[in-house]
Parts: structure tokens; sequence; C-alpha cells
């Protein structure tokens, strides 16, 4: 068979290897943008996470203080009754409840100067690690905009490769076309390939010399005798 009788399977086996090429990269890509995806969802969370714990010390904060003027205010009271009573026992009894809200008072401040030292680490950390998180989000977004964009590119290259193949399809002698279809089967994406250095491009076996010089002289493509893909000389 002459090369030129097969060239419409040439070009229809180009235009598959430059589909599989592509949906081998979109399947790259994909993974890539997953990657970059949960990536970013991490610096998102430990951002929140961040602010978060900023937020609810910074709650307790004035939680504590707001718990501290209300025993200091019910201290007060009982000091004031103090200097009312007149029986010892009434004085006894003032003079515990005054204790009691002297060490609420003394345990609050405790707990309170406890979270300010938190909150004053955290802020510290906070001016630390915010700046390379956003950073590194407007990195990974940028990063994942330009891969989205390959993305939509290599997608509408497929579509009109696809196209393109419906109509090289039609160029294609039918027997020639069943044949090369039963062949990517077991072949893959190489079904027509060249002899590179005296060998099957293919499947790597040296082309007999007889059958070597026969496709020179007549230009023609036949088979390889060891794998079965259709070989030619390329120059």
């Amino acid at each position: 068979m002459r090369k030129e009788d097969i060239k419409p399977i040439i070009v229809l086996q180009e235009i598959d290897q430059e589909i599989s090429r592509i949906n081998r990269r979109l399947g790259i890509l994909a993974k890539e943008r997953e990657e970059l995806e949960r990536k970013l969802e991490s610096l998102e969370k430990e951002l929140q996470t961040l602010l978060k714990e900023k937020e609810e010390l910074e709650g307790k904060e004035r939680v504590l203080k707001e718990r501290i003027e209300e025993e200091e205010e019910l201290l007060n009271r009982v000091e004031e009754k103090m200097y009312m009573v007149r029986k010892d026992i009434e004085y006894k009894t003032l003079l515990k409840e005054k204790s009691k809200h002297e060490d609420n008072v003394l345990k609050l401040s405790y707990e309170l100067d406890e979270i300010r030292e938190k909150i004053e680490r955290l802020k510290e950390e906070i001016k630390d690690r915010v700046p390379k998180i956003e950073k590194d989000m407007k990195e990974t977004k940028e990063e994942l905009e330009d891969l989205i964009e390959e993305e939509k590119i290599a997608k509408n290259k497929l579509q009109e490769l696809l196209k393109e193949r419906k109509l090289r399809e039609q160029e294609v002698d039918i027997s020639l076309l069943k044949f090369y279809e039963e062949a990517r089967q077991r072949f893959g994406e190489n079904v027509i390939v060249s002899i590179e250095g005296g060998v099957c491009s293919g499947c790597g076996m040296k082309i007999p010399d007889v059958l070597f010089a026969k496709i020179l002289k007549e230009d023609s493509i036949e088979r390889c005798p060891n794998c079965g893909r259709y070989i030619y000389y390329r120059l």
C-alpha cells in the first residue's frame, strides 16, 4: 500500500494523538486544580481559625471584666452595709459575704490576666502569620485562575479537534477506518508509525533489510513483522 493511499488515516491518527495528549493534560490539570483548591481551603481555614480564636478570647475578656465589675459592685454594697449593722452576728455574716466577693474578684482577675496574656500572644502570632497566609492565598488564587484558563483553552481545543475528527473520518475508506479503529484497541494511539534508525518506532524491532528496501523503493506502507503496525519511512 502506498503512503499516499493511507495518508487520511495518518492525519486521523495525528488528530487522535493530539486528542489523547489534551485529555492527559486535562487529567493533570484537574488534579492540580484539586490540590490548589485544597491548599486555598486550608489557608482560609487557618486564617479564620486565628481570627475566630482572637474573637473568642476577646469575648471571654469582656465577660470576665463584666463579672469582675459585678463582684466589685456587690463587694461595695456589702462594705456599705457593714458600716450600718449593729449586731455581731449580722457583721460576721456580711464579713463572710465580703470575703466571698473578694475571692471571686481575685479568681476572676487571675483568669482575666491569663486571657489577656493569651490575647497578646495570639496578636503576635496573627501579626506574623496573617500577612504570610494572605500572600499565599493571593498567589494560590492567581495560580488557580491561570490553571482554569488553561483548562478552558484545552477544552475548547478538544471540541475543535473532535469536530475535525468527525469530518476527517468521512475522507477515510470504510474498511480502512474499521481496521484503524480495531487496531487502536490493540496498539493505542500509535497504529501507523515511522521507521526510525531502521527500527519500528512502535515496538522497537529492527526492520528486515529486504522489507526496509521495499519501503524505500516503493515509498510504501507495510506491516511490521513483529507488532503488526503499519510502518513507513519518513524522510
